[in-house]
């Protein structure tokens, strides 16, 4: 099986660096609105220009720059947007610990051209968001999901949004959704982090690089006990320990081949060393890792909280947060959809064609 595996990811490589991309570009400002309302293709993506990738699936293309901005708490978040005119419903997407809106690159094009309007979030400390020093925690970002779905998107009583969150992500959506439930008609997890067991303290139950950002309180608290010297000490060794992922190409791809089934190509490497190299980076990264600390509420509680729409997007083959975690979801959640796709722990971005397939499903059984 691992012999099969890696014999299709250097399949998938070898057509992704070896295959031209195609690119078309967006409709732009300046052209009139009657030309704009011509091509209706192209408004839908006004503010991003779209590519294939090596096997003919259309995505949003690496922007080195960034996108959209949209000031939340006196900084300037960024942020993807497509089909704003369309007259479907608002999806908000969320991505995972040390990803961005880009992460969602196959996601946003789906959505636009099935007719709903699609906002992807940077959370403040990610991607091309600034790099600041602040008390990160899962309700702060949850907060930030709400204000955006809200201020950007335009979500309201009588034009709700649907949350999809993935990792640390799914977090911040279940938060935004069971607390403000006046804005939120839908949520999607994808292969969410958090602990949903019923005696677990805020973060999740295993220790890996993508859940050192909602670590267990407990751990914390060990660490807090040790004199002043010992704390920063242990701090900083965690910091050097996760670091290592921004600092070479070479680590980032590796750590993501651990949790992809398939698709790591060239330019996710690139959009996730593009964001190590913004000043205040590391600072920032250090305080993303005491973010678990911070975290008061637990997931179990949100879960139990949240009465609508449910949806389990799951790669099946992640090694971090297993089909065993949907399992225990849709014990408290048993009217959850659970829709398992051949993928890790990214399936939005491993298996495009498949999550967009069942999500898309999703959403149109939705009032």
């Amino acid at each position: 099986m691992a012999s099969r595996v890696a014999s299709t990811r250097c399949a998938r490589a070898r057509a992704t660096s070896t295959s031209t991309t195609t690119r078309w570009t967006t409709a732009r400002a300046s052209r009139s609105s009657a030309t704009r309302a011509r091509d209706g293709a192209n408004v839908l993506f006004d503010h991003v220009e779209l590519e294939s990738d090596g096997e003919g699936r259309e995505r949003v293309a690496l922007r080195e720059g960034g996108w959209r901005t949209w000031t939340w708490r006196g900084y300037a978040c960024n942020y993807i947007s497509a089909g704003e005119s369309n007259d479907g419903p608002i999806v908000t997407l969320v991505h995972g610990f040390g990803a961005h809106s880009y992460h969602w690159r196959y996601t946003i094009p789906a959505l636009a051209r099935a007719g709903y309007r699609v906002y992807a979030l940077c959370m403040l400390g990610y991607g091309w968001s600034p790099k600041v020093e602040e008390k990160y925690c899962m309700e702060f970002w949850g907060q930030q999901v709400i204000d955006f779905s809200k201020e950007v998107a335009g979500a309201s009583p009588t034009d709700k949004t649907v949350i999809a969150g993935n990792s640390i992500g799914a977090l911040a959506a279940l938060y935004a959704a069971s607390t403000s439930p006046e804005s939120c008609k839908g949520l999607c997890l994808v292969n969410s982090a958090g602990n949903f067991e019923p005696d677990a303290a805020p973060g999740p139950e295993k220790k890996t690089l993508a859940q050192r950002a909602v670590g267990d309180a407990r751990e914390m608290d060990a660490v807090e006990s040790k004199s002043f010297v010992d704390a920063i000490r242990e701090q900083f060794s965690r910091l050097v320990a996760t670091g290592i992922f921004y600092s070479t190409k070479f680590r980032i791809k590796q750590i993501l081949q651990q949790v992809y089934e398939f698709e790591v190509d060239d330019d996710l490497v690139r959009s996730i060393d593009l964001a190590a190299q913004d000043p205040g980076a590391i600072d920032t990264f250090y305080q993303l890792s005491l973010a678990g600390s911070r975290t008061k509420v637990k997931a179990g509680d949100l879960l139990a909280d949240y009465d609508g729409a449910l949806m389990l997007l799951w790669g099946e083959k992640d090694p971090w947060m297993t089909p065993t975690k949907a399992a225990r979801i849709r014990e408290i959640k048993p009217n959850a959809l659970y829709a398992p796709v051949l993928g890790g722990h990214c399936p939005h971005d491993d298996a495009p064609t498949e999550s967009n397939a069942e999500l898309l499903k999703w959403l149109a059984t939705l009032p």
